[in-house]
């Protein structure tokens, strides 16, 4: 058991360092031997873990997406109030401070991008995307029923809803990644869910 949780550790550790260079040098410039070293192992090692590059960038895509999508489910899991539940959600997707994403972000189009890619392309690598607005649609929409149910929100279309809610977090990723210096995406994004939950109650 300790060995495998060793291990486990190691393939983090990879994965993080595969995602730093991804930012810093992007995709293309980005090698095996340069991961290797970076993690601090030897180059050999890395095919230990990972059968090739292309392996190593959907991992690390997901990896990243795996975080993300653990956060939020934790801040969630906080609260029975389902407007709560939602507003923790919400913020909890773009907390690019508690996830320690910063650096990562930048490359998150680039990432989604070739894995399209790749699903497109009918590769040796199964990797679907799209999984991860699966998830988070359950989430918000269990938030979205339960508040529907106690008398909260009014009669809404439950799915559309949470897929909105979803696609506004992904505007604002792409509105901080564009001006880091003059969008404030913590005060915004709590001004815009404040906002959406009051326009989704019943008067």
């Amino acid at each position: 058991m300790a060995r495998q949780i060793d291990r486990e550790k190691k393939k983090d550790r990879i994965l993080q360092a595969a995602m730093r260079l991804f930012a810093r040098r992007g995709i293309a410039d980005t090698k095996m031997e340069d991961v290797a070293k970076a993690a601090g192992i030897a180059k050999g090692t890395i095919y230990e873990y990972f059968k090739n590059r292309e392996e190593l960038l959907h991992l690390s895509f997901n990896y990243l997406l795996v975080l993300m999508n653990k956060l939020v489910r934790r801040r969630m899991s906080e609260t029975e109030d389902p407007e709560q539940k939602i507003k923790a959600g919400f913020l909890a997707y773009l907390d690019v401070g508690s996830l320690q994403i910063e650096d990562y972000v930048e490359i998150l189009p680039d990432l989604w991008g070739h894995g399209l890619r790749q699903k497109e392309s009918d590769g040796d690598l199964e990797f679907d995307p799209g999984w991860i607005y699966h998830q988070y649609r359950e989430q918000f929409s269990r938030a979205l029923k339960q508040g529907i149910e106690n008398g909260l929100f009014r009669d809404i279309d439950i799915e559309s809803t949470a897929s909105a809610i979803i696609a506004a977090g992904d505007g604002f990723y792409l509105q901080w990644m564009s001006d880091r210096q003059n969008f404030d995406v913590k005060r915004t994004s709590k001004a815009f869910i404040d906002t959406f939950i009051e326009g989704i109650k019943k008067t």
